[in-house]
């Protein structure tokens, strides 16, 4: 029997991609997708055109009781922040388990709310109890979670690059970690904004919120790394899609090329969506866009004392949308991989 499903926020670009997903995962049955009141009650291949001919959902107005009612085991949350911040635990109270695609549950100190995100979190209990839905590393508690706080897309790219060092021990403690991530622009969402025109974007490209984007305290906190000895620096590729994060390591002693593959591939064994390219190859993001793989690759300097890492992923899918499907997979006693390997691993192209 298929689970029953509903998504809400299905407006966006990351509901798009969840909803390719979805419609064709061969044990979700979407009963239903919630729009917020600008986007209105209508055929959900009138918001994306891309989904015509294969469902015929109609957005309805965002309300818990109605998917209670539609028998929901599961609801992907697409939503601003403050949006997840009040649904979520609402849902829960239905007996609804969540993914959420926001950041409202991913930072365990609730006084982290105000400085980074701009409101006071009322919720600091599912603090402690949302699961951060990072699968290659927390696939133990996302089978238990009634709520996996999906990570972002930045923190993903990042995350899968820098754990398994930082687990190891082998870096230096108190060293500053650089983080130089490029995304597309599809990562900025779907609203309207003078700044992501195509006559802005195209020809450019630009750093935005250097050293103060809300995903650095992210990354601190699941690497257990100082964020004042954590440089992040996002940027905006004119490209629509995928993220290229280079991160720079000191290493507590000179290793070996050869160390480091090692670690990786004792992290990373059997772990289906990553792909280590090691010294050799590196990173691009036609590699992976449309897919739930990651890519990584590494380079040691200075005689072995620093390292340069390489990681990419499509934000669409690896860093929202195909790791909540991976997560939902997890929660369900499923293999990881249903529903995201058909094709090739790759997606439709838009």
């Amino acid at each position: 029997m298929k689970a029953r499903i509903g998504v809400v926020g299905v407006s966006g670009y990351s509901g798009l991609e969840l909803m390719r997903l979805v419609l064709r995962h061969p044990a979700m049955e979407c009963v239903s997708v919630m729009a917020s009141e600008t986007t209105g009650q209508k055929p959900l291949d009138e918001i994306h055109p891309q989904l015509r001919n294969l469902s015929r959902l109609r957005t309805e107005p965002v309300c818990a009781e109605r998917l209670a009612d539609l028998g929901c085991g599961t609801v992907f949350l697409c939503t601003p922040n403050e949006v997840s911040h009040g649904l979520a635990p609402k849902l829960l109270e239905e007996g609804i388990r969540v993914v959420d695609f926001s950041g409202s549950f991913r930072l365990r100190d609730p006084s982290l709310y105000d400085l980074w995100y701009g409101f006071p979190h009322q919720s600091p209990a599912l603090l402690n109890e949302a699961v951060y839905g990072l699968t290659e590393w927390n696939v133990s508690a996302i089978r238990k979670a009634r709520l996996v706080a999906n990570p972002g897309c930045y923190p993903t790219s990042a995350l899968l690059a820098l754990l398994p060092l930082v687990r190891a021990g082998i870096v230096s403690a108190g060293s500053d970690i650089v983080c130089d991530s490029k995304s597309g622009v599809t990562g900025a969402g779907r609203s309207a904004k003078a700044e992501l025109m195509f006559s802005e974007i195209a020809g450019s490209f630009r750093a935005y919120s250097p050293l103060r984007h809300r995903h650095a305290p992210e990354i601190c906190q699941e690497l257990g790394w100082a964020i004042d000895h954590f440089d992040f620096v996002p940027h905006l590729l004119p490209v629509n899609r995928g993220i290229l994060s280079t991160i720079y390591v000191t290493l507590a002693e000179p290793m070996s090329p050869e160390r480091i593959s090692d670690i990786y591939r004792r992290c990373y064994e059997g772990r289906p969506f990553m792909r280590l390219l090691g010294s050799q190859g590196l990173p691009e993001l036609r590699a992976v866009n449309h897919s739930n793989f990651c890519d990584l690759a590494w380079r040691t300097a200075c005689a072995g004392e620093r390292v340069v890492l390489f990681s990419a992923i499509d934000n669409l899918i690896k860093g929202a949308s195909g790791q909540a499907v991976q997560n939902f997979n997890v929660m369900h006693g499923l293999d990881e991989t249903l529903g995201l390997l058909e094709g090739g691993g790759f997606a439709s192209h838009d």
